[in-house]
């Protein structure tokens, strides 16, 4: 079991120093933190593990928040809005997961259909639990399959 949660925190750590850039935005105490990849990023031992389908033609978007207030800053449940459209205005229809790691790593992995050279945009709004605080945050990708 502890070479199951290396291998997902490892998978995980390396999709972000993937990442181009660490996308954030903060309100308050808060931080919410995003980035969206490809479902084939992932192992297949945490694509099984999640029930995660490993497809050129699914992306991920990851969504973190966390308690800055905190030292070191803590990962917080939360509840999470999202809701993403391409440029034709098509609805993209994401199913959230909620992970949570004995560690206290809390994140959420939304999974969705995705074409090759298509923009997509989301909107995405995060309650942190036991707080009315809300954090918002909008924002544009295009993903490619080939």
């Amino acid at each position: 079991m502890k070479t199951l949660k290396a291998l997902i925190i490892t998978s995980l750590l390396l999709l972000a120093s993937m990442a181009v850039a660490e996308q954030k935005t903060t309100q308050g105490n808060y931080e919410l933190h995003y980035n969206t990849f490809p479902s084939t990023f992932l192992s297949k031992e945490v694509a099984n593990t999640y029930q995660i389908v490993r497809s050129k033609n699914r992306g991920i978007v990851s969504l973190s928040v966390l308690d800055k207030s905190q030292t070191p800053p803590t990962a917080l449940e939360a509840e999470i809005k999202i809701t993403a459209k391409n440029l034709l205005h098509q609805n993209k229809d994401i199913k959230l997961i909620k992970i949570i790691e004995e560690n206290q790593a809390v994140y959420y992995l939304g999974i969705f259909a995705m074409n090759n050279q298509e923009d997509v945009h989301f909107n995405v709004s995060a309650t942190p639990k036991g707080s009315d605080e809300q954090i918002s945050v909008s924002f544009s990708r295009e993903f490619f399959t080939d």
